[in-house]
């Protein structure tokens, strides 16, 4: 070897970055640290613990904490300080600004993002897109264990579409850290945890928790509609009263006095019909074109008086049953009025933008828009009177996203199974709807493969082929709502004799591993439900109705949304 090759070598050896710097871990060992200044804030030092444990689970390695960099060393920055901005020149983001980025420059990695949830989300992110990591359910996190992790030159950075999301499934409601890891930051009820301060929407149909009929009505029926012929208690409030309206400020403005921290209050029709029929409310209803234009009328002016006291709160109001069509002439609701729009009467089957049967509600969507700054949606993701029959609305659930984040909404609410710990592919969909909250551009079916194959083990196959089965299911003319039974032709024999034979196969696989098999059992109690509500005399005959007593008796579950149990079932069908 001549004198030329050696100091060829020499300096292909001089540029070839050093073997530490490319890995943030590898073997076990890194030469990373992890950065997060003293006056981060609590959900930063929370995200930062967190990375530290999560690295440790998947690499093995556990790096230390600082408060400053060390010179010469390599580091993972968490939360926006000087130092990121001297490196990045990125302008420090507000406090609650719920976008991040996260940036590997000559190998210093930098997460930061809102000081309240941004950088937490990062964080997270940076967890799963790069390591793998997934928060399925409260009780299953997936984290891969890795060898090695190369930190290569990288930027990713994100925000939300929607500025308030609401996961209303079981595990979201009782879990706010499944709720942070999964970008969710609104609860039903208002909470303030190690992962921040989530929004919370006060009340709903609060006519008569602002006015309650026992402590008024006997004195002032004139307050109450007036409808079918007499003033009536059991109805909604008559809205052109201005001594009712000024009772119901006073008593709302004790209520935010007594409940502080919510970022909106309601004001809002009771869950029955009964517009007020009077003279008043009448004229009101042809100057601002229907019921809903009164209401507006109304609640702007509660939120006028509500402004005084507290300029940042909002003021809600539904826009259902009787107020879904938005107003015709006249009005606008004010800034802080929140039009909260339910498509509760909507065909769940196909996208809400293509189904014939969804047009006056998508007809009202827009009129909305022209009519309301602030519009917020419930939307719903199960049949609530059968928690555990299938009920194939993925691909429709995700294109009914994507059309509300391109409709200006600023607040969603998925409502499902929300009061029992399973139903039809409860798991599934309630980790799908925090994905699609977040970004409603994903793919349905590439989250649910995902989802499936990390918690179902050997039996995903099957599982997926049984996914696959109930959404070919829907066809175009083929229409299901909220109150899917169980006689839908949805459910025809050949339906269920394919569906029957996949998830005996799943539960086969299944056998060995006590929790998969439960798991499988709940996906497969949908068709053993199916086959006793269809064939009550023969499933107590051939043993399927003591299959989904030992399905429903080995976790517990409702049978549908108004607390009716197995028990309450077989009362109904004559199973003493």
């Amino acid at each position: 070897m001549n004198m030329r090759h050696v100091l060829v070598i020499c300096w292909l050896l001089a540029c070839r970055p050093a073997v530490a710097a490319d890995y943030l871990f590898r073997n076990g060992k890194s030469d990373y640290s992890i950065v997060v200044a003293g006056d981060a804030s609590a959900t930063e030092q929370t995200a930062a613990h967190e990375l530290q444990d999560y690295l440790w689970q998947a690499g093995g390695v556990r790096l230390p904490m600082r408060k400053a960099p060390v010179a010469g060393g390599r580091h993972i920055f968490v939360g926006y300080s000087k130092w990121v901005a001297a490196r990045t020149h990125a302008p420090a983001p507000a406090d609650a600004d719920e976008a991040f980025t996260y940036v590997c420059l000559d190998r210093q990695l930098y997460i930061y993002g809102g000081r309240e949830r941004g950088t937490m989300y990062g964080v997270y992110t940076f967890l799963e897109r790069e390591l793998g990591i997934h928060w399925l359910t409260s009780d299953c996190t997936v984290v891969p264990r890795l060898q090695r992790l190369a930190l290569k030159p990288m930027r990713y950075a994100d925000r939300p579409v929607f500025r308030t999301r609401l996961n209303f499934h079981y595990d979201a409601l009782t879990h706010n850290d499944w709720v942070a890891h999964n970008r969710q930051n609104e609860q039903y009820l208002l909470a303030d945890t190690p992962y921040g301060h989530l929004y919370s929407y006060w009340g709903m149909h609060t006519f008569e928790v602002l006015m309650p009929p026992d402590k008024y009505f006997r004195k002032h029926p004139e307050y109450y509609s007036l409808w079918q012929g007499r003033r009536s208690a059991d109805a909604q409030l008559c809205l052109s009263n201005a001594a009712m309206r000024r009772e119901l400020i006073r008593n709302l403005k004790e209520t935010i006095a007594s409940n502080p921290g919510y970022w909106c209050y309601d004001v809002s029709q009771n869950d029955k019909p009964g517009a007020c029929e009077c003279r008043l409310c009448r004229q009101l209803e042809q100057q601002y074109g229907g019921p809903s234009g009164a209401m507006i009328w109304f609640v702007n002016q509660v939120a006028a008086e509500i402004r005084k006291s507290y300029p940042d709160v909002y003021i809600g109001t539904f826009a259902y049953l009787y107020t879904r069509k938005a107003p015709a002439a006249n009005i606008r609701a004010a800034d802080n009025v929140v039009v909260r729009l339910c498509d509760i009467e909507c065909c769940m089957a196909h996208p809400l933008e293509t189904c014939l049967q969804n047009r006056d509600f998508i007809r009202d969507l827009r009129q909305w828009n022209k009519v309301a700054r602030n519009i917020y949606i419930w939307d719903y993701a199960t049949g609530f009177a059968n928690y555990l029959l299938p009920f194939p609305n993925f691909r429709a659930m995700a294109a009914n996203l994507r059309l509300f984040s391109r409709s200006n909404v600023i607040g969603m609410m998925v409502e499902g199974n929300h009061n029992a710990p399973w139903g039809e592919f409860s798991e599934l969909k309630q980790w799908m709807t925090a994905q699609l909250l977040w970004n409603p551009r994903q793919d349905a079916d590439s989250l649910a493969s995902l989802f499936i194959a990390a918690y179902y083990g050997k039996a995903a196959p099957y599982v997926q082929q049984y996914y696959e089965l109930c959404n070919k299911a829907v066809t175009p003319d083929l229409h299901f709502n909220i109150q899917l039974d169980w006689n839908s032709r949805l459910f025809d024999d050949p339906f269920l004799e394919k569906a029957a034979g996949l998830l005996n196969a799943a539960e086969k696989t299944a056998q060995g591993n006590a929790e998969t098999k439960k798991r499988v059992q709940r996906i497969k109690a949908q068709l053993v439900y199916l086959k006793v509500r269809r064939q009550p005399a023969r499933s107590a005959a051939d043993g399927t109705l003591q299959e989904l007593k030992r399905i429903i008796a080995s976790d517990g579950t409702l049978i549908r949304e108004n607390e009716y149990k197995l028990a309450d079932l077989l009362r109904d069908l004559h199973y003493y």
